[in-house]
């Protein structure tokens, strides 16, 4: 009796464990693998004769969304960059007379589908479209029909999205929120992506129509295009023109830097705030050259992307008879043969590139093309403040950014029954976790809230550089899973606190427990509260709201950071944080201990050369002399898999 009392038990016990992977198995497949949640904004809504604007292209019409707002979807800023317009600056959207309904998201830009487009697919396809160059509005209803004839003008706020400047899209997450409660007009754009976005070359170098057709940065072009959409018709939708914020994740953070640098962005915007960006920027020759020239070029370089295509259309049998083809073909033949190829199959020839280890890459972006871009690197412009658009900065990162990419790298994680995730090496993984997450604060916040400071410090005015880290990392952690530990306070995790809707999870399924809502919502309050405040006043300590805890500005000295937590994580506070480069160099030196010599020239190649962060502070020299024999036998350039 006693042993079939036991044997029922675990037949129970198995038959449950077994039902609840199933259950975890299907649950997850249907929202990791295939499908996309859409707000409740972004369902088509009855057209409100109340939200009738007047646009310098015609009239628009939108609706009735939530938190009282007025929401307009999918206006064009720019006629669709197809055909002949491919590879070229942004033209002025064609003129309508009839109203046009603004009730549903246009496409976002073609990408390889991943779980940042913003519409259904899977792995493997292309989604969206080249005619992609749409934007968004979110407006208070109290916001007044045409602000430009009353007193009170409500700030604007842009949002670019980020994505690695490869995927993402304008509505992934809904702004209803943001406006309603900072009472901001709030602006989403979408912009070309991928080689698309971004391409130098000489065939549309030499055969442009206009000068800005000779950029490598189209992507860059389609921002400055809708911020100059903004400027001339926000007005009318109840925004301040004068008073506009930029802000903006990852890449989004990057092109903002970029939008800093670009004398071609001068007087667009007044504000910025940068979520875990970048300074890095490109050279042509990187970003064009084949990647065994002499001067070698990266290998999803535009000359790698061509050589690529010709082989899938069978224009060429090898990369060495492609090169050849490339090279003989004159610029007008080469631009109209790429020109005339399916978008698609632009994308397909990047994802089949054979050098690259990942599906969705990294490409050469903000390419320093002299146009868009002056041909210095953004570190030498921030050294003097009539060399950039100088304006009021937020700077920040997440404690443990780098988590967000490692829990998908294979070498560090493998997944159990294909499902539930597991770290291979414990110590590695938070070793590594720490090294590559002291990297962005140090090169995308640290360095350059000191260089902004230093070039201000003669200007007649209150400091207004502010930074902060994101520490919230109260994840969902069970005997299937420990995210806290695999995902903690990582990279993007604070885009859905800044916006009040904690729905897509990070690309992650089951990512946020239960129990932590009243956390998460306290703490996603005082984020949008600081963020509203900057775009008010330049200050998040002055604004619509008060009483929150006092936010300094970065110094050279003392407190310097505010770290953003909940309350059982220590509360939002500041505190002072000092990574300097020679710090990070230092850091690596002790994590590599451990490592061989091909392994410690391979990290500090990795930190310092090749990743999303800049290249510029790339020291030769201690390359040369990395303890405990020097680096002279690995060349740099074979490192370059991890750009």
């Amino acid at each position: 009796m006693v042993k079939s009392k036991w044997f029922l038990t675990l037949v129970i016990l198995t038959f449950s464990t077994v039902l609840i992977v199933w259950f975890y198995a299907n649950f997850d497949r249907q929202i990791y693998n295939i499908h996309h949640y859409s707000p409740p904004a972004f369902v088509a809504q009855k057209a409100d004769p109340a939200t009738l604007r007047a646009t310098e292209s015609g009239p628009v019409i939108g609706f009735n969304g939530p938190v009282d707002t007025h929401v307009w979807l999918g206006i064009p800023y720019a006629k669709p960059p197809t055909g002949v317009m491919r590879w070229r600056a942004p033209r002025p959207s064609a003129l309508w007379e009839k109203t046009l309904e603004a009730l549903y998201p246009e496409s976002p830009c073609i990408q390889p589908w991943t779980r940042l487009s913003g519409v259904n697919g899977s792995d493997g396809i292309v989604v969206g479209d080249e005619d992609c160059l749409y934007l968004n509005i979110w407006a208070p209803r109290s916001a007044a029909v045409n602000s430009a004839q009353t007193e009170e003008q409500l700030p604007v706020m842009v949002w670019i999205h980020g994505g690695g400047n490869v995927v993402g899209s304008a509505t992934h997450l809904s702004g209803h929120k943001f406006a309603g409660m900072q009472q901001v007009v709030f602006v989403s754009i979408g912009y070309r992506l991928g080689h698309l976005g971004n391409f130098s070359h000489r065939a549309f170098r030499d055969t442009d129509e206009i000068p800005l057709d000779a950029s490598a940065n189209f992507g860059l072009l389609d921002i400055i295009k809708a911020l100059s959409w903004v400027k001339k018709n926000i007005a009318n939708f109840g925004g301040d023109n004068g008073n506009i914020t930029l802000f903006g994740e990852s890449s989004g953070g990057r092109n903002i830097m970029a939008m800093i640098a670009s004398p071609l962005a001068e007087g667009l915007f007044h504000k910025a705030i940068i979520q875990s960006g970048s300074m890095r920027t490109e050279s042509a020759a990187h970003a064009e050259n084949f990647s065994d020239d002499e001067v070698d070029g990266y290998f999803s370089s535009s000359n790698e992307l061509i050589a690529q295509l010709f082989q899938d259309l069978g224009i060429a049998s090898n990369r060495k008879e492609a090169k050849r083809d490339i090279q003989s073909i004159d610029d007008e033949n080469l631009a109209a043969i790429l020109r005339s190829q399916k978008a698609s199959q632009i994308v397909f020839a990047d994802l089949n590139n054979r050098f690259v280890r990942a599906k969705i890459h990294q490409i050469p972006q903000l390419i320093r093309d002299g146009i868009v871009l002056p041909m210095k690197s953004i570190p030498s412009l921030l050294a003097y403040p009539t060399d950039y658009n100088n304006v009021p900065i937020i700077l920040g990162s997440n404690r443990d950014d780098a988590k967000s990419h490692m829990a998908f790298e294979k070498e560090n994680v493998y997944q159990f029954a294909k499902i539930f995730p597991r770290i291979r090496d414990h110590i590695d993984y938070s070793r590594q976790a720490l090294l590559r997450s002291a990297q962005t604060h140090a090169l995308a916040v640290e360095k350059p809230a000191e260089l902004f400071t230093k070039s201000r410090l003669d200007v007649d005015a209150p400091m207004n550089v502010f930074t902060y880290r994101f520490d919230w990392d109260e994840l969902q952690t069970n005997f299937l899973w420990n995210l806290t530990e695999l995902i903690g306070a990582g990279k993007g995790l604070e885009v859905e606190f800044v916006f009040g809707e904690f729905i897509s999870g990070l690309s992650l399924p089951n990512l946020y427990d239960p129990s932590t809502k009243n956390s998460r919502d306290a703490l996603s309050k005082l984020i949008m509260n600081y963020w509203g405040n900057f775009a008010h006043s330049g200050s998040p300590n002055i604004g619509k709201t008060a009483g929150q805890p006092f936010w300094k500005a970065w110094t050279a000295d003392g407190a310097n950071t505010l770290l953003l937590d909940s309350e059982e994580g220590g509360g939002v506070r500041m505190y002072e944080r000092r990574l300097k480069i020679e710090d990070l160099t230092k850091l690596i030196q002790l994590f590599s201990k451990e490592l061989d010599q091909y392994q410690r020239c391979e990290q500090y190649a990795r930190a310092f050369l090749f990743s999303s962060q800049s290249s510029d502070f790339w020291d030769e020299e201690y390359y040369n002399r990395i303890p405990f024999q020097g680096c002279k036998m690995y060349k740099k350039q074979q490192f370059k898999i991890y750009f």
